[in-house]
């Protein structure tokens, strides 16, 4: 199964064919929607995994039990965004070890962001993002992120809110990326 997400995920590899469209410009930016942020709970997987799969593809059930385990973590947390009681969004964040064999650094990172495709452009992305970052900033002075290459988009948003880049790599964290090359990204604790 292929993943494509704001920020990577472990044991996925990335497909750029779920990538929001990239607009520097974005004359397509619609009306920002106002967005209720709340940490998610066990019984928000389920709904969570639907919007997964309808963005992704793929069955519920593993998206379910995958999200269950970020929920469950004693270090991780995910976050959804419901505009007027509809769930639209959501993202993960996660303490990841060193990995031994590429070298990423141990700490919390961005691990995935999804935006359902109607709601994209309107500010949700940002909001579970700098969501994210702040609750990593309780945890830690830094906050790390990586995507591929190919995801400008992603690669522009975490840029805009602080995070600069590190490195590039065919792997990081152990997650392989379309067209060979994903960036390493950190953005540091504000004083």
């Amino acid at each position: 199964m292929s993943w494509s997400s704001s920020c990577g995920d472990p044991g996925r590899t990335e497909a750029a064919t779920h990538f929001a469209t990239y607009d520097p410009l974005s004359g397509t930016r619609r009306q920002p929607a106002r967005a209720d942020l709340a940490r998610a709970s066990i019984e928000d997987a389920q709904a969570l995994a639907v919007l997964q799969t309808a963005v992704r593809g793929g069955p519920v059930a593993p998206w379910a039990e995958r999200i269950e385990r970020v929920v469950s973590g004693a270090r991780s947390a995910v976050v959804l965004a419901r505009v007027e009681g509809e769930t639209v969004g959501y993202g993960n964040v996660a303490f990841l070890p060193e990995h031994p064999l590429d070298g990423a650094p141990g700490g919390y990172y961005l691990t995935g962001v999804t935006v359902a495709p109607p709601w994209r452009r309107r500010g949700i992305g940002e909001a579970l993002t700098r969501w994210r970052m702040a609750w990593t900033w309780e945890r830690s002075d830094v906050s790390w992120c990586f995507a591929s290459a190919r995801n400008q988009t992603s690669l522009d948003l975490h840029q805009a809110l602080g995070f600069t880049e590190v490195r590039r790599a065919p792997s990081i964290q152990g997650v392989g990326f379309d067209g060979g090359e994903g960036v390493l990204l950190s953005a540091q604790r504000p004083a």
